[in-house]
C-alpha cells in the first residue's frame, strides 16, 4: 500500500521526553531565560512549528507571546525534553514570521539585525505585547515601534530553498540598508536542512458566484489557475472549471491577493503555477499593487475574508476560514492524504537554515529541530504537513494504525510518510 497512513505514538512511549516536566514558567522565566534562540521566517510554518516544541519540548506547558500589530510571536516554557535543553531549565524561542520565509534567509547572509519580541517589557505571562505600525507602511524598512528589539536571526525556516528567492521572487522592496542584500549564489550557499514536507493550497471567497454566497466549490486545472495568476482572466464568470463548466454565471471580478515577494508561499505558487525558476522563465505572478501585498499567511486570509472574488495562497491547515473556500485542482482536494497518494502534489520541503547562533543554548536547540521535529512520532500534527522519508529515521512502509493521534501528540491531523520527494530542489517533480 503506497500511502502509508501514520498516526504518530505519545512521545513519552517512544523515549523521546524523558519524563513529564510539569511545571509552567513565571515571567521571570521568560525575561531571563536559561537558554534561547531567534529565529524568523516561514508563516506558513509558524502555527504547527511552535505547536509542536512546546508538546515535545516544554511539556505543552509553555506561553505564547504577540505582538499587538504585525506577526511576532515568543513561546516560552521549561525544558521536558533534554534534547531541547536540560530538563527544568527555562526556555523561550522567538518566532518572527513577519516578512515571510525572505527574513529566514535575507538577514542570516548579511547578518543584519531585525526586530523580534522585547519580552523585557512584558508584566503578564503571555499575551499581546504593545507594538506599533503596520506591514504596508513599516514591512520593508521594519520601523515596528514598541516592544520590540534587534537581534540577529540565528535560524531560518524557508517554506522553499532559498536558491528560490531570486529574480521576481526576490524582496527587492525591502531595504538593502536594514535586511541587506544577497547574490543569488550567497542564497544558494546557505546551509540548509530539510524538516517537513508542506502542503499549499488556494482559498477563494465565492460571494456573488452564481448569484449565491461563500462556501461554493471551486475545482480548477493547474493551468487556469496559471492564467489567473498571470492576470489572463479579470472576471470569474470567464473561468473555466475543471471539467469544462463555468465557475460563475454572474460576473464577479477577480481579485488576486498575493504575500509580498520574498514570500515563500508565494515562491512556491509561482513554481508550481508558472514554472519561475525552473529554468527562469517570463511567466510571473500578476502583481500591480505590491504596496497592498501581505506580510505574513494571516494578512492574505484576513484580505481575502473580507473581498468577494479574491483567491489568495496558503497552507492547507488555513481550510475552514470564514468565507474561504478551499480549491480542487483538477478534481482533487488538497489534504495531506492525496498528497502522500500522489493525487495533489503542490507541496515543498521547508528548510531550517542554520546562521550564527549566539545565544547560549542555541545550538541544542537547533539542534532539537533538525532532528526531532522531523520524525513522524513528534512532528507536528497539522493538515499541512507530511513527513519526509529519509529524513531523521522516517521511513516508507510502516504499520498502518488508526487516527485520530493518540493523545500527548501535537494537533489532531493524522501524519502521514510521504513516499514522494523533490529531493531538497523544489523545481523537481516529485519522484517515489
Amino acid at each position: 500500500m503506497r500511502n502509508m497512513k501514520i498516526a504518530s505514538a505519545v512521545a513519552l512511549a517512544l523515549g523521546s521526553i524523558p519524563a513529564a516536566y510539569a511545571t509552567a514558567p513565571t515571567l521571570a522565566n521568560c525575561q531571563s531565560p536559561t537558554d534561547s534562540l531567534f529565529l524568523a521566517g516561514s508563516s506558513a510554518a509558524q502555527k504547527g512549528f511552535l505547536a509542536a516544541v512546546n508538546t515535545d519540548g516544554l511539556g505543552g506547558n509553555a506561553v505564547t507571546y504577540t505582538a499587538s500589530n504585525g506577526n511576532f510571536e515568543a513561546l516560552c516554557g521549561i525544558s521536558s525534553n533534554a534534547s531541547l535543553a536540560p530538563v527544568g531549565n527555562s526556555v523561550v524561542i522567538h518566532y518572527r514570521a513577519e516578512g515571510g520565509s525572505v527574513v529566514g534567509a535575507l538577514p542570516i547572509v548579511s547578518g543584519k539585525p531585525i526586530k523580534f519580541l522585547d519580552l523585557s517589557t512584558a508584566t503578564t505571562l503571555g499575551g499581546a505585547l504593545a507594538t506599533t505600525g503596520t506591514s504596508a507602511t513599516v514591512g520593508t524598512t521594519d520601523g515596528w515601534g514598541g516592544a520590540l528589539t534587534s537581534h540577529t536571526v540565528e535560524v531560518g525556516i524557508t517554506d522553499v530553498e532559498p536558491a528560490q528567492f531570486v529574480g521576481a521572487n526576490y524582496p527587492s522592496l525591502y531595504s538593502p540598508t536594514v535586511f541587506g542584500s544577497a547574490t543569488p549564489s550567497a542564497l544558494a550557499g546557505l546551509t540548509k536542512t530539510p524538516v517537513v514536507d508542506q502542503v499549499f493550497g488556494l482559498f477563494v471567497n465565492t460571494s456573488g458566484f452564481n448569484g449565491g454566497g461563500t462556501g461554493q466549490a471551486v475545482d480548477l486545472s493547474r493551468e487556469t489557475v496559471a492564467a489567473i495568476l498571470k492576470g489572463t482572466y479579470t472576471d470569474w464568470k470567464q473561468v473555466p472549471t475543471s471539467s469544462g463548466g463555468q465557475v460563475s454565471t454572474t460576473p464577479v471580478g477577480i481579485t488576486v491577493v498575493n504575500r509580498e515577494a520574498g514570500s515563500g508561499s508565494r515562491t512556491g505558487a509561482s513554481i508550481y503555477f508558472l514554472g519561475y525558476n525552473c529554468p527562469q522563465t517570463a511567466s510571473t505572478i500578476n502583481d500591480p499593487t505590491p504596496a497592498s501585498d501581505g506580510y505574513a499567511t494571516g494578512d492574505v486570509l484576513a484580505t481575502a475574508t473580507a473581498t468577494p472574488g479574491a483567491i489568495t495562497y496558503a497552507s492547507i491547515d488555513n481550510a475552514g476560514k470564514p468565507n474561504l473556500t478551499t480549491v480542487s485542482l483538477s478534481g482533487v482536494a488538497p489534504s495531506n492524504l492525496a498528497a502522500t497518494g500522489g493525487a495533489y502534489d503542490w507541496w515543498f520541503e521547508a528548510q531550517l537554515i542554520k546562521g550564527n547562533i549566539t545565544s547560549t543554548g542555541g545550538s541544542t536547540i537547533y539542534t532539537f529541530l533538525t532532528t526531532e521535529l522531523s520524525k513522524v512520532a513528534t512532528a507536528a500534527h497539522f493538515a499541512d504537513v507530511l513527513a519526509i522519508p529519509g529524513v531523521a529515521g522516517n521511513v516508507k512502509a510502516v504499520p498502518v494504525v488508526a487516527s485520530p493521534p493518540p493523545a500527548g501528540t501535537t494537533g489532531t491531523t493524522t501524519i502521514y510518510v510521504n513516499p514522494f520527494t523533490r529531493s531538497n530542489n523544489s523545481c523537481n517533480v516529485p519522484t517515489g
